[in-house]
């Protein structure tokens, strides 16, 4: 028996598809699809995150800007205003990289886990059923791979 794919809940072999306690025996699935399941209130959050964090770059890129503007610079010679605009102008990119990268990872990670459901259907015995779901798209892809791998080598031997 070959094992295509195995985790903790998950196991994909060459004679049986099985998610946690229930077993399907492949030679019973007479066809095999995916489709997206419902986004949900956590998708709805991830996405309203997203445009929240992009909302909040660009607030804080338009404050420095109107606190750069706000400041008197009349009795300050020329050499000092330079040095301190050069000055802001570092310390406020450096902040901004810093925020940037935060946004960033974080919408890594929402892409990791998903804003929707990913699904995996059957008809197995006559009926139409969901045989395995999960947000996590990575795991997903590596799973309905491995289906699709063993249902191809059943149907060879």
């Amino acid at each position: 028996m070959t094992t295509f794919y195995r985790d903790s809940a998950v196991y994909v072999g060459s004679a049986e598809f099985q998610v946690e306690d229930q077993a399907y025996r492949l030679a019973d699935l007479e066809l095999v699809w995916h489709r997206r399941g419902p986004r949900g209130a956590p998708g709805a959050a991830i996405i309203a995150g997203r445009f929240l964090l992009i909302a909040a770059v660009l607030g804080g890129i338009a404050a420095v800007v109107v606190a750069v503007l706000d400041i008197d610079i009349t009795g300050y010679s020329s050499g000092t205003v330079l040095a301190g605009l050069i000055a802001g102008a570092v310390l406020a990119v450096a902040i901004g990289l810093f925020v940037v990268e935060g946004v960033i990872t974080l919408i890594e990670r929402s892409y990791e886990k998903g804003s929707v459901e990913h699904q995996i259907w059957a008809r197995y015995l006559n009926s139409d059923i969901l045989i395995f779901a999960t947000r996590d798209k990575l795991r997903f892809g590596k799973i309905y791979r491995a289906l699709q791998r063993a249902i191809e080598h059943s149907d060879a031997a």
